[in-house]
C-alpha cells in the first residue's frame, strides 16, 4: 500500500514575517501551553505565507520561540516559522529568529504576493525532491489493477484495509512527451493518487483525463516479504523494491503548462524549452 513520503530532515519554514514582540511568557489562545518560549507578537509585514496565514498583518499572534537567542519586549525580529494551532487566534512555531535592522528592505508586498512566494518556493522544492519530472498528458484514469480484480470478483472495491481516512486510490496513465528530470523507459507511466475527499488527503493532486502539464513524481516502493525474499536476503531486514508506478501526494506535484513560475522558472534558468 502506498503511503505519504516520510521526511526525516528538519522542517522548512512556511511562514516568514517581520514582527514586534509585545509580551513574553504569554499567548493569544487559551489552548496554547504557556512556557518560557511563548510570546505574543504583532505581525508587521509578511514575507512568505501559505493562504491560511496570509491575512494576519497587524494582528497579534502567538509565537513559540526557537530558544536560540535572547529576545525582549518591543524588539522587532524576522521570524521563520511553521503553522501550529488555529482558533480564535493563531499560534506558530518559530524555527529561527533574527533581529530586524532598521532601514532594511524586505521582499514584501500584498497578501497575494506572500502566498505566491510560498507557492513558488514549494514548487521549486518539489522539483529538487522529485525522482521524475515529466511533461505530458493524462490519457486515462482507472482503478489500480488489484482493486479492479477484487471488484470484478465481487469483493471490496479496494484491497487495502479500509479506514476512516481511506485514500480511495486511483491510477492516472500519463503519456510522456518530455523527460525533464530522471529517466523513463516507456512512453507512458502510471501515477497513483488518492481520489478521496477526506481531510487527510486535502490538497493532494486529483487527476482527470485530458489534463496536460508538468508532473513532479516520487517513486513508490513495495516491501519484499520474507517468503519472497531470496535466500541471501532471509534473516535480514526486508529490502524495498521500486514498484511499477509513481506517487503524487501533493498539489505541487502537478503544474499546468499555462501556469507561470515553478517548473518554468527552472527550465528558463537552464535555458530549456518544453518539447512540442
Amino acid at each position: 500500500m502506498p503511503s505519504p513520503r516520510q521526511r526525516t530532515e528538519s522542517p522548512e519554514p512556511t511562514f516568514v514575517f517581520r514582527g514586534t514582540i509585545r509580551r513574553l511568557k504569554s499567548a493569544t489562545m487559551k489552548d496554547v501551553p504557556v512556557t518560557e518560549r511563548t510570546a505574543v507578537v504583532t505581525v508587521d509585514e509578511i514575507i512568505e505565507a501559505p493562504p491560511d496565514l496570509a491575512g494576519y498583518v497587524g494582528q497579534n499572534i502567538t509565537v513559540e520561540l526557537s530558544g536560540r537567542r535572547k529576545v525582549a519586549m518591543g524588539q522587532q525580529m524576522i521570524f521563520h516559522a511553521t503553522g501550529w494551532m488555529f482558533g480564535e487566534s493563531v499560534a506558530v512555531r518559530s524555527l529561527s529568529e533574527e533581529p530586524f535592522e532598521s532601514g532594511r528592505r524586505l521582499a514584501v508586498s500584498t497578501d497575494t504576493g506572500a502566498v505566491d512566494r510560498h507557492t513558488e518556493k514549494k514548487r521549486l522544492s518539489h522539483f529538487a525532491d522529485a525522482d521524475l519530472v515529466v511533461a505530458g498528458k493524462v490519457v486515462a484514469v482507472r482503478l489500480p489493477a488489484e482493486s479492479a480484480a477484487a471488484k470484478k470478483k465481487g469483493g471490496a472495491s479496494v484491497t487495502y484495509p479500509i479506514t476512516e481516512h481511506d485514500p480511495n486510490w486511483r491510477e492516472a496513465v500519463i503519456q510522456v512527451d518530455d523527460v525533464i528530470k530522471g529517466t523513463s523507459r516507456s512512453g507512458q507511466i502510471i501515477v497513483r493518487f488518492p481520489a478521496s475527499s477526506d481531510v487527510m488527503w486535502h490538497g493532494t493532486s486529483k487527476f482527470e483525463t485530458g489534463q496536460e502539464g508538468y508532473f513532479l513524481l516520487h517513486r513508490a516502493h513495495a516491501k519484499v516479504t520474507r517468503a519472497k525474499a531470496s535466500r541471501k536476503q532471509r534473516g535480514i531486514k526486508a529490502r524495498r523494491d521500486i514498484a511499477g508506478y509513481y506517487l503524487a501526494l501533493d498539489s505541487a506535484d502537478f503544474q499546468p503548462f499555462n501556469e507561470p513560475g515553478g517548473i518554468r522558472t527552472v527550465l528558463e534558468a537552464q535555458g530549456k524549452k518544453r518539447k512540442k
